[in-house]
């Protein structure tokens, strides 16, 4: 992955919640989508946002399990980049 693909991917995480809640401006709403299209790992980290999202609003207990892993794996990822706190 290159410097800028990296730098996309960054930018991204740090909207992808505004986006996904649909609090984002037009401009960034439409960067987002575009970059989750082109790029796969940004993709899998928002159906995984998608899924746990939809898991809370139906009140069901389960939360499906790989997603939970995927979103932890991103969380780490982010701490290590400085984007975030590691809970862990």
């Amino acid at each position: 992955m290159s410097l800028s693909e990296m730098a996309r991917c960054f930018r991204t995480s740090r909207v992808l919640q505004r986006y996904l809640d649909g609090e984002a401006d037009e401009l960034t709403a439409a960067r987002v989508a575009e970059h989750l299209e082109e790029c796969r790992r940004c993709g899998l980290h928002a159906q995984t946002y998608r899924a746990i999202k939809q898991a809370l609003r139906s009140g069901t207990q389960d939360v499906d399990e790989l997603a939970l892993h995927r979103l932890r794996a991103f969380n780490r990822s982010l701490a290590r980049s400085g984007g975030v706190t590691d809970p862990e």
